[in-house]
């Protein structure tokens, strides 16, 4: 018969032997979980980071002169103006100024059911402009309006749009993966990127969820621009709704940003000692919710962050911050001058050109056409003659494919592309870099037409 104390020591045997087994499988869950995330935090991201770095070596100022200069910032831009944003106009300068960019367009939602010119910053600001803009009903998103405009959200769709045109308004279409009028005389410009459908594509693939939610939970930190970048895909259907139109009639396009600052999580103490956590983009009076701690729980969270005093911050994470949004994409205007007019002037024209400066940055990519003392750049239109020649130079060296009427014509490498075109119609430009040996758009033009 087993002594007592022998029965004991096999008892605790057993236990340890159970509770090391549950911890084991515990963390092998844990791993399996958060594999595509370590995958990348630790090897993947690394070397895309690497690649981009190298990139960055290869650069080569465009010598070439298109007559214009190029200005680059933020369009379909949100602010502590719109219920969904609590990004503040300083905080918003100062991650432009971080990243160099010259612009922001804003674009914020109705406020009280009425988009009012009257709010918002206004004018250059330590040398970044900004445009007040709405977000308005079926897509419109104008800018150029007399502080003094107010739009009501109840106005259809088509006479907030003649309205707009009427007071000297730049009429373009946001999200343009959805339905639009696309009939609307107005129309001027559309968005031919957003990050946005992404989101809203995938949003209920399981998969999907659980790669971006690894990602971020562990390459957040280090490597948050790249679990953005992560996201990236060809707006196919856009980009060929936006060919469609343009074999018509004249629609320039842009890339919007839809900055927000409102993918993440924040939490602070109660004054009763509790945990409250909201979303970013809100206030905790609006969207907070309040979770009861124990003594367990109070004491990780003052070993991971310190003492906090109630009504106090004790984290946030922020996967869309100010400064990685509106860095990931941009768009490039060409222009005389950084002022509202001529700013609104390019977007009108389409002399224009949306890239992916996370990657790298695009200052400099010139597109034109060129026959004898004859030129064209992007948004404009030159006269089929003999010698006609359509000609790119890139700061990188590029993969450059032309396309017409969104039709590919013709695929060449190198940092300068020339093509000698025999049919009229409007051609533009898709750029791509080599990154870790596979082709990363980068960059698209608008097209330059050619005319009888």
């Amino acid at each position: 018969m087993m002594s007592a104390s022998g029965l004991f020591r096999k008892m605790v045997k057993w236990l340890s032997l159970t509770l090391g087994t549950i911890v084991v499988l515990g963390v092998l869950l844990v791993l399996a979980v958060l594999s595509p995330g370590l995958y990348n935090r630790f090897y993947y991201f690394p070397k895309q980071k690497a690649a981009w770095e190298h990139l960055a070596t290869l650069r080569n100022e465009v010598m070439v002169d298109d007559g214009w200069t190029d200005f680059k910032g933020s369009v379909h831009s949100h602010s502590e103006v719109s219920h969904d944003s609590d990004a503040a106009f300083p905080e918003i300068l100062a991650a432009l100024k971080e990243i160099g960019s010259d612009f922001i367009l804003m674009s914020d939602h109705f406020v009280d059911g009425k988009a009012d010119w009257s709010l918002g910053w206004k004018g250059t600001h330590d040398g970044v402009l900004f445009v007040r803009g709405f977000e308005m009903q079926g897509g419109l998103m104008p800018w150029g309006l007399p502080d003094s405009t107010i739009i009501e959200a109840s106005e259809d769709v088509g006479e907030a749009a003649k309205k707009i045109h009427d007071l000297g308004g730049v009429v373009t279409f946001a999200h343009c993966e959805q339905e639009r009028r696309w009939d609307i005389p107005e129309l001027e410009a559309m968005e031919i990127y957003n990050i946005h459908p992404t989101f809203i594509k995938y949003s209920k693939d399981k998969k999907f969820l659980w790669k971006t939610g690894a990602n971020v939970l562990t390459c957040l930190n280090k490597y948050g621009d790249h679990c953005f970048f992560a996201l990236f895909e060809r707006p196919d259907q856009v980009l060929g709704q936006w060919d469609e139109l343009n074999i018509y009639r004249h629609i320039s396009g842009y890339g919007g940003n839809d900055t927000h600052q409102n993918c993440g999580v924040q939490a602070r103490y109660t004054p009763e000692g509790d945990l409250e956590i909201c979303d970013t983009g809100h206030k905790f009076e609006d969207r907070g919710k309040v979770h009861a701690l124990n003594i367990f729980s109070k004491a990780l969270l003052r070993l991971l962050y310190g003492k906090r005093e109630p009504g106090e911050l004790l984290f946030r994470y922020d996967l869309d911050k100010y400064v990685r949004s509106a860095h990931y994409v941009r768009t490039h205007f060409l222009a005389k001058a950084c002022t509202e007019a001529d700013i609104l002037d390019a977007l009108r024209a389409g002399r224009a050109y949306v890239s992916f400066d996370m990657v790298a940055d695009a200052t400099g990519f010139v597109y034109m056409a060129q026959s004898g003392e004859g030129r064209a750049v992007m948004g404009e239109s030159i006269k089929m003659a003999p010698g006609l020649e359509l000609k790119a130079y890139s700061p990188y060296p590029a993969k450059f494919e032309l396309l017409r009427h969104g039709v590919k014509v013709d695929e060449q490498e190198g940092t300068a592309y020339r093509f000698t075109p025999t049919d009229t119609g409007k051609y533009r430009l898709e750029v791509s870099l080599n990154v870790l040996d596979k082709d990363q758009l980068w960059l698209f033009t608008n097209p330059i037409e050619i005319t009888n």
